[in-house]
């Protein structure tokens, strides 16, 4: 898949500058360069290409630290202690330098970009062809070039709230660090205001996907409408509030009690800005342009799981038609974390492997995998596998001891460098696999959360069902979805909504934001800890636990390697389960969606006759190690492997470290969840004492 690259410019519009402030990073430019660089369509796009190229890297750091392991679905695979950024991920059980890296550098590079954004929009403005477009309501080359400039300021102070809470707010061109002077913290609420009008402004005058030359690779309307949504849920969902910070005249609805100077609050007028997201996800799904919802699979019988194909197009290396937006990546040329950070991991070297080496930083709780997902849910084993890959072409068991690779407990399944139509063998972390960041799921889901909270419970249970109905079989349709979503109404139905969204979109780093904006954060973090806590029960006394819907995790189960050609099967690479429990080949082909690449085979890497696949027995269900079954398995040739032992052996990271910095006594005191990061120091002490920390934060 191809990145957007940056054009090499003598007139590369805001390069490094002189300006000391940690957030801002402009440089004046001759009106001769301007002039040059806004002439044309053509040469005004190469700057876009360069915000684009920023944008790839803007908030990667905090991303892979914070937002994809940090919810009551997603965690890490290292020890608690292993490294700094579990502090902040578990809620500051104890402080992190303010001048954290991934944190300053994520604070320098929105900023930048915001102010590249800021210079691009105010040159495009004085074109006449612009302004004729936007006097006529027509859109062209520059509405659609200037609605993208808007589109990564607002992008980079929605990732700047998110992070830091209120922060300062910059709408002009800033040139020298002297037009900073005097800045100051501005309230969230106007920075959300403000950039959901001028989106609005902006967002009608864009090409839909599919229109104008543009793809899923660049902001479209269909995207900018929905992120419009987005940004209007996180407005008037929850968030933590300083106290000693003036809000103006916008009044709360406070959850529990004050700590750190800080409450956990939303707006009391919060319908409001559910009543706009409504309004503008209903556009996005009216100008979705080429975009649509992945609802069949015609890869036929053997597959039949549409949920995957979408994940598959990633893995082909083309835009998925499910996509609105996604960070363009190319093969070779920069960092791909999908899958080396992102997906199932690989135990091979850093380079001439089979796979090379991924390193699997995604990581999903037992609790989540046995206890949330339905046993027919099509979305389990796409989105957590059981199996690394070795990196020499076979499987190799998960372990639930702490580390990386094969190690640090179940893996994120949805990009797997075995399943791509041409694997990259070369080097690692150079797939090429683009970076998804909205997808039409993930619109449909917000829209029914608009309308279940507005009282429009049809309407939200026809979205829901879009999404739900995928995920399971047609022989399952008519009690895990008709009956299922006919019996919800009111905080059910709110609640089901969400749950939908946990299990659609495990693994991708929305989670951990949906919890704090509906104010759910600190009931999930007791209920994923309370059930870890009777899983490492249940098997240190009897050996296996069964969660309410069923599944049953085991101390042991039963590991064999196999040859996949002596039970008759052509392919390594496993896709749908479509055997019963009794064939010979279901220990082998469940759970689906692992196995090995058969084009290695092909390529003459290993030979075909090698026992590279793994059966596993007792996965889902309790297997005596003293029962004649399991003295068969083992005349057999299974293994007694541990399983649910190591989750025992390390069980205060399945227990007393999930949200280290947040036990039961702070959910029982209603204490504000303190989820977000400290502001950099040359940020407080360059503002001349008009910027502080707060929430508790060290001001050095």
């Amino acid at each position: 898949m191809k990145k957007i690259f940056c054009f090499v410019l003598s007139v590369l519009l805001v390069a490094n500058l002189s300006c000391k402030k940690d957030f801002l990073d402009a440089k004046a430019l001759s009106s001769v360069d301007e002039d040059f660089v806004f002439s044309s369509p053509e040469e005004a796009y190469k700057v876009i290409i360069g915000c684009y190229d920023i944008w790839r890297e803007a908030n990667n750091g905090l991303f892979y630290d914070i937002d994809v392991v940090g919810s009551d679905a997603e965690c890490h695979p290292e020890t608690y202690d292993a490294q700094t950024r579990h502090i902040p991920e578990g809620l500051y059980a104890s402080e992190i330098p303010i001048d954290y890296a991934n944190s300053t550098n994520a604070i320098l590079n929105l900023y930048k970009l915001a102010n590249r954004a800021n210079i691009v929009m105010a040159s495009i403005a004085k074109n006449a062809n612009y302004q004729s477009a936007v006097k006529g309501n027509t859109t062209n080359a520059w509405t659609q070039l200037y609605g993208e400039a808007a589109t990564f300021r607002a992008y980079c102070y929605f990732n700047l709230i998110r992070y830091f809470g209120d922060v300062p707010y910059f709408t002009e061109p800033i040139y020298v660090a002297s037009q900073t002077d005097g800045s100051t913290l501005t309230s969230r609420d106007i920075i959300y205001d403000g950039e959901i009008a001028n989106l609005e402004k902006v967002a009608p005058l864009m090409y839909p996907l599919g229109q104008g030359s543009v793809n899923a690779e660049r902001f479209s309307r269909t995207f900018v409408e929905a992120f419009i949504g987005k940004m209007a849920l996180f407005a008037g969902g929850y968030s933590l509030r300083r106290t000693d910070f003036d809000y103006g005249d916008v009044t709360f609805q406070q959850l529990g009690t004050e700590k750190w100077e800080a409450k956990y609050v939303r707006r009391t007028d919060y319908k409001n800005y559910y009543k706009k997201a409504q309004t503008h996800l209903q556009n996005a799904l009216t100008y979705a342009g080429s975009a649509y919802l992945i609802t069949t699979d015609p890869r036929g019988a053997g597959y039949n799981n549409p949920f995957q194909y979408n994940f598959q197009y990633n893995m082909n290396l083309v835009t998925s038609p499910e996509s609105l937006y996604e960070v363009g990546i190319t093969r070779a040329n920069g960092v791909s974390e999908r899958p080396y950070a992102f997906g199932r991991p690989s135990g091979g070297g850093g380079s001439n492997a089979y796979p090379c080496k991924s390193y699997g930083q995604s990581r999903l709780y037992p609790a989540f995998y046995y206890g949330d997902f339905d046993p027919a849910d099509l979305r389990r084993d796409v989105t957590a596998t059981v199996t690394a890959n070795s990196g020499a072409c076979s499987e190799k068991l998960i372990s639930f001891t702490p580390g990386s690779r094969e190690k640090g407990g179940l893996p994120n399944n949805k990009w797997d460098e075995s399943r791509m139509a041409d694997p990259y063998t070369k080097a690692q972390r150079n797939s090429g696999i683009n970076w998804v960041q909205m997808r039409m799921a993930d619109v449909i889901l917000m829209l029914a959360e608009a309308q279940a909270e507005l009282g429009e419970e049809g309407n939200a249970k026809l979205e829901l069902t879009k999404v739900r109905s995928r995920a399971f079989s047609a022989a399952d349709q008519a009690t895990k979805v008709t009956a299922y979503i006919a019996g919800l109404s009111g905080d059910a139905l709110k609640e089901a909504i969400q749950q939908e969204r946990k299990l659609e979109f495990a693994g991708e780093g929305l989670r951990r934001y949906d919890l704090i904006r509906t104010g759910k954060l600190p009931s999930k973090i007791k209920e994923v800890r309370d059930q870890q806590i009777a899983m490492v029960n249940g098997l240190q006394t009897d050996g296996y636990y069964t969660f309410p819907n069923g599944n049953t995790i085991s101390k042991y189960i039963y590991v064999k390697a196999v040859n996949v050609a002596d039970l008759g099967m052509s392919k390594m690479l496993i896709t749908s389960t479509d055997v019963s429990s009794t064939d010979a080949k279901y220990p082998v082909k469940f759970p689906a969606w692992r196995g090995n690449c058969d084009l290695w085979t092909a390529q003459g890497f290993t030979a075909s006759s090698g026992k590279r696949n793994l059966a596993i027995k007792g996965l889902f269900r309790y297997i005596d190690p003293a029962s004649t079954e399991a003295a068969a398995l083992l005349a057999d040739g299974y293994v007694k492997t541990n399983w649910g032992a190591d989750i025992i052996t390390n069980k205060d990271q399945y227990t007393t470290s999930v949200f280290k910095g947040y036990p039961d006594s702070y959910v029982a005191g209603g204490v504000p969840p303190r989820y977000l990061l400290p502001l950099s120091s040359a940020t407080i002490t360059q503002s001349n004492g008009l910027i502080t920390n707060g929430y508790g934060f060290a001001q050095q």
